[in-house]
């Protein structure tokens, strides 16, 4: 049997595309494409942010890639609580970008019955402090806090 040479240059010129294809490919996402630096854990917060909370409360994040889910929880949450949002699953929701994040949602706060729509935006420092600006019903404020290491 003998091959045809229309059909094996043909051949040749679709794996000789594919390999062509995929060197730039990979060589774009070497050289472009960058991952967020992990921010994801528990942050204890230097103040009460609301007067829903009796004590400082933790800011708890959960990162996947650029994407974040969040929630503000009392200091002494349970562990199912923190772990919610740790998974992503907070009722803050927004992503990182440039090193810094926005954070936005409706969620209930300490002790307070009614749900509240919030906006948080910050940074994360390289030592875990974390500084930015919260909005809650209108208001903003200064935040700071510290990630805890637990």
């Amino acid at each position: 049997m003998k091959a045809n040479p229309r059909a094996v240059a043909l051949y040749l010129g679709m794996i000789g595309f594919s390999v062509l294809c995929f060197s730039a490919i990979a060589s774009y996402g070497s050289t472009h494409l960058r991952a967020p630096r992990a921010i994801g854990g528990q942050y204890a917060l230097a103040e009460p942010i609301s007067p829903c909370f009796s004590a400082p409360p933790l800011l708890v994040l959960g990162q996947s890639g650029s994407y974040l889910g969040a929630d503000l929880i009392p200091h002494d949450a349970g562990k199912n609580l923190r772990n919610r949002a740790l998974k992503g699953n907070g009722h803050l929701h927004g992503e990182i970008e440039a090193g810094r994040f926005l954070l936005t949602g409706t969620t209930r706060l300490g002790h307070c019955p009614q749900p509240q729509k919030i906006a948080l935006e910050a940074t994360v420092a390289q030592d875990g402090r974390l500084s930015g600006t919260v909005s809650l019903d209108g208001r903003t404020q200064p935040l700071a806090g510290q990630r805890k290491s637990d």
